[in-house]
């Protein structure tokens, strides 16, 4: 190699070294200007981690799991409906506006974390249960966030005697389609027909 060319290859090798020594120095929270050697948690975070940090950017990188159980209760699942005929409820209480049984609801999409489907419990004409036949569980996360949301939104349906619950932060697509479900298990239950 030339003299000269060797001396382009240093010069060029040096400000190479100095562009991925001065990114690295940035990249892990250590100052180049002014010597401060401490690191800086933040900098060093994986990307994965980092990915939440950037607020107002919806959907982008956050922590869907943060403040909430992730070991909340099991779901038990009610057994799967029979579908080979409609059954008439024989009972309703006098004034009641729905009449006893146990109703299927419709078996809902809570878009791409899976589907919901409902049975509501009807004793002396009230709503006394609702009993999962289905939820959204494609993901840990879908499994996680549902399974939170749950009891809040059985608890104010059963308050409430009808389907018209709040829905429940961050479980939004599971709250709709529970609400859905409920919804189509009272109009059975109504009439007195689980369809």
């Amino acid at each position: 190699m030339k003299p000269s060319n060797r001396k382009n290859w240093k010069r060029n090798a040096l400000s190479a070294s100095l562009l991925i020594a001065s990114a690295a120095a940035g990249y892990s929270g250590v100052s180049a200007l002014t010597g401060d050697t401490t690191l800086n948690a933040d900098a060093i975070a994986s990307p994965i981690e980092q990915r939440g940090r950037f607020p107002g950017r919806p959907g982008r990188g956050h922590n869907h799991l943060e403040g909430m159980d992730t070991n909340p209760p099991a779901v038990e699942l009610a057994p799967a409906q029979d579908t080979t005929s409609a059954k008439q409820a024989a009972k309703k209480v006098e004034g009641a506006e729905f009449y006893d049984g146990q109703y299927y609801g419709d078996a809902v999409s809570a878009g791409r974390w899976g589907t919901m489907q409902v049975v509501a419990v009807i004793e002396d004409g009230k709503l006394v249960d609702i009993l999962i036949a289905d939820y959204p569980r494609s993901t840990y996360e879908s499994d996680i966030i549902t399974r939170n949301a749950l009891p809040t939104l059985i608890s104010e349906a059963i308050e409430a005697q009808d389907a018209d619950v709040d829905f429940v932060s961050r479980a939004t697509d599971s709250s709709r389609a529970f609400v859905r479900s409920l919804e189509s298990a009272l109009l059975d239950a109504a009439i007195g027909i689980d369809l």
